[in-house]
């Protein structure tokens, strides 16, 4: 284990926590709000530029949501409309 290497004193693992991140084939953000559940709004998929990404469309989202402001068309969900309105 690479943690005893580092470590030079005696330590027990009690818990494990791991997460998955959710990313597009794209790669690109995602922002807007849901087809259907129009009170439901999204903001994800910022991936390793989320520290600079998410202000700058957060940002969007609420000018959006409170002017009806365009969200850029590469991160807007729009684009996901067919995927998001079909009923599993």
């Amino acid at each position: 284990m690479a943690l005893q290497e580092w470590l030079k004193f005696p330590f027990k693992i009690v818990d494990h926590l791991a997460s998955i991140r959710p990313a597009t084939l794209e790669r690109r953000p995602f922002v807007g709000f849901h087809p259907i559940h129009h009170q439901v709004g999204i903001l994800d998929g910022m991936g390793a530029k989320g520290c600079s990404l998410a202000p700058f469309f957060a940002n969007q989202l609420v000018e959006n949501l409170k002017h009806n402001t365009p969200i850029q068309p590469e991160a807007d969900l729009k684009r996901f409309t067919r995927v998001l309105s079909k009923n599993f």
